[in-house]
């Protein structure tokens, strides 16, 4: 079984049109992938399809047919929530030290609890965990430490600054 967690800016691909929403669809459908999310990814996918259907003229119907859509994958098990831990947030703390102190990175909180959550994951499985992003920042803050490139196989799903296609 493979063991996928995904940033809420690669799982929105799944409820949403675009070029990598195949891919996330397959990920997710397949039996084959266990797929996780964090519980602060329920909060962001609101803001991520609420920002969706306002930039596509979209109406509000649209917009609870997509998230009843998310709700069911989670309520069938296709996506298992996992509860972000007090060790989560100070693991995500000292990733924004690391990334906005001393690399001068702006790394959102949410995105380094995500990661976060996921590298605990990992930990407690003694697995690598596939993580997929789409945010370049995150991806690239995580692939230059050790601790999340060791126990995590980073998947950037979309284009990377310098114009090369990511793989998922």
């Amino acid at each position: 079984m493979r063991l996928y967690f995904f940033d809420t800016c690669a799982l929105q691909h799944r409820y949403v049109g675009g070029a990598y929403s195949a891919r996330i669809r397959h990920i997710v459908s397949d039996s084959r992938c266990q797929c996780h999310i964090a519980d602060w990814t329920v909060l962001e996918m609101a803001s991520a399809l609420g920002r969706h259907c306002r930039l596509t003229g979209l109406s509000c119907k649209t917009y609870d047919q997509l998230g009843k859509r998310f709700f069911e994958d989670i309520a069938c098990g296709r996506l298992v929530v996992r509860s972000t831990t007090v060790r989560d947030v100070t693991r995500a703390r000292d990733l924004i030290r690391f990334a906005g102190v001393l690399r001068r990175r702006n790394l959102k909180s949410a995105d380094a609890l995500i990661a976060a959550a996921c590298l605990d994951f990992a930990y407690e499985k003694a697995a690598r965990v596939i993580f997929c992003t789409s945010d370049w920042t995150l991806y690239s803050i995580l692939r230059d430490i050790n601790h999340y490139s060791a126990a995590l196989r980073l998947r950037l799903i979309g284009t990377p600054r310098n114009g090369t296609v990511g793989r998922g």
